[in-house]
């Protein structure tokens, strides 16, 4: 079973009744499962006897259970009452939890957990756990005392884990061998959490690099450039793909995997991918992209051979020119 804890609250120099943990996020697929939050106090001084009123959207879950947690009965015999109507009303139910020390004994200080609720998970979504009417009474005779306190609350998210890759585009579609082509690939996080998650990039199905995508929120994409060294590959088509690892409770994976299509590794010069470096390259593709950047209209990144973003005298002079009329096929 998947369930996401933030950590539990820091007591404070007053009292505190809290839901711990406060955020709870669990996984689709376990609806049907149960889990389990604590109502804890912390910085409490003579308590007697406790109440409080727990509210939660029924339609994501409901109540089946609540016990008296260790806190109370360090001071002795105590009563422990629970009512739990899963139908308060058409959109929530309530627990209703109390419990007392029997007899004429001191109250309890220090930190603790009062009550521990369990919860049947029946749907996506999100509700708050809403502390309601919480009581605290001192150990006073014959009238208790009211403890002043604050209360904080929880929520309860049950949603789906999905990442996808959407694009994946290179920066060539023909590069010359011991060159570079950089591939960007853009992700986007489906789910209802905030994902961290590797994602790698393959030629056929040599991997090219493994990069880490951290946190990415939800709904939001980002993308991530890879830089591909052809150096010792041989010549021909690739296929290039990018691949998200699944993160954990994601069960939907097909738009994990994006398969862009071919890059062709061949001659340094070769700019038009027939296997040849000749007059070609030159005046058909070289000289009219000369002295030209991205973005310019004349730009084109197969005549870029050295991948500094310019199509100057070094891509004539020292790819296309040393390789002149050579070919691989």
């Amino acid at each position: 079973m998947l369930i996401t804890t933030f950590p539990s609250i820091t007591a404070t120099d007053s009292t505190t009744i809290y839901v711990d943990p406060p955020t709870t996020t669990i996984s689709v697929v376990d609806i049907g499962k149960t889990f389990t939050v604590n109502i804890t106090i912390a910085e409490v001084t003579d308590l007697c006897g406790w109440q409080f009123k727990l509210y939660y959207n029924n339609t994501v879950l409901d109540c089946t259970n609540a016990t008296e947690g260790p806190f109370l009965a360090t001071g002795g015999n105590t009563e422990f009452l629970k009512i739990l109507d899963n139908a308060y009303n058409a959109t929530h139910g309530k627990a209703y939890v109390a419990c007392t020390l029997v007899g004429m004994v001191p109250g309890v200080t220090g930190s603790g957990v009062l009550a521990t609720i369990k919860f049947q998970i029946k749907a996506e979504g999100e509700t708050p756990l809403n502390l309601d009417e919480t009581k605290l009474l001192d150990s006073s005779l014959p009238d208790p005392n009211p403890i002043d306190h604050n209360t904080v609350d929880g929520t309860v998210h049950v949603g789906i884990h999905s990442i996808a890759i959407t694009h994946v585009i290179p920066s060539k579609t023909v590069v010359g061998r011991s060159c570079s082509a950089n591939i960007t690939a853009t992700v986007e996080n489906h789910g209802d959490y905030i994902e961290t998650f590797n994602v790698t990039v393959y030629a056929n199905t040599t991997e090219i690099g493994t990069q880490t995508v951290l946190y990415l929120l939800t709904g939001s994409s980002t993308n991530i450039t890879f830089t591909w060294d052809t150096t010792g590959f041989s010549y021909g088509n690739y296929t290039i793909s990018a691949y998200a690892w699944p993160v954990a409770g994601e069960t939907a994976t097909g738009d994990n995997t994006f398969i862009d299509g071919k890059i062709l590794v061949t001659i340094s010069g070769d700019a038009n991918g027939d296997q040849w470096v000749d007059w070609k390259d030159l005046l058909l593709y070289v000289v009219p992209a000369y002295n030209s950047q991205p973005g310019d209209s004349s730009w084109d990144a197969n005549c870029d051979f050295n991948g500094d973003n310019w199509v100057d005298w070094k891509d004539l002079l020292l790819y296309l020119v040393p390789n002149y009329n050579q070919h691989w096929q």
